[in-house]
């Protein structure tokens, strides 16, 4: 099994260059931060965006790929809940959580992610080999 970060926004084209191996594939971590969740979002890996409906749909594309690929066999959100304005330990400000600092859930992507992931069997099982 290979296991790797990928906070990009298509993971297609990394998850196909590890199919070379004949290895399954585990996405570790990923996610994407909303400039709307009052943090400062100024470290921390991956793509910003403006609100938490393009993180929903963002999250939405993003698995849709992954699960394209037939040697997936597992994605991770990187957080349930954001970091701390003030930074965690190694400084990280952002907004990875499904639940704010506080507990409060993001409607827009939880339910999103209820959705698809309730699709995941069937997007992976419709997923083609890749062509080396």
């Amino acid at each position: 099994m290979i296991s790797f970060n990928c906070y990009e926004f298509d993971p297609g084209p990394v998850i196909d260059a590890y199919a070379a191996t004949g290895k399954p594939c585990l996405i570790a971590e990923f996610s994407f931060r909303g400039d709307d969740a009052s943090l400062p979002n100024t470290k921390g890996a991956g793509p910003r965006l403006a609100t938490q409906l393009d993180r929903a749909r963002a999250f939405e594309g993003y698995v849709a790929a992954a699960l394209s690929k037939p040697n997936v066999v597992g994605y991770h959100w990187f957080e349930h809940a954001d970091q701390p304005a003030q930074g965690r330990f190694d400084g990280e400000d952002s907004n990875f959580g499904t639940v704010t600092i506080d507990d409060r859930v993001y409607d827009e992507l939880t339910k999103t992610m209820t959705r698809v992931n309730a699709a995941a069997e069937r997007i992976h099982a419709a997923a083609v080999p890749a062509v080396i």
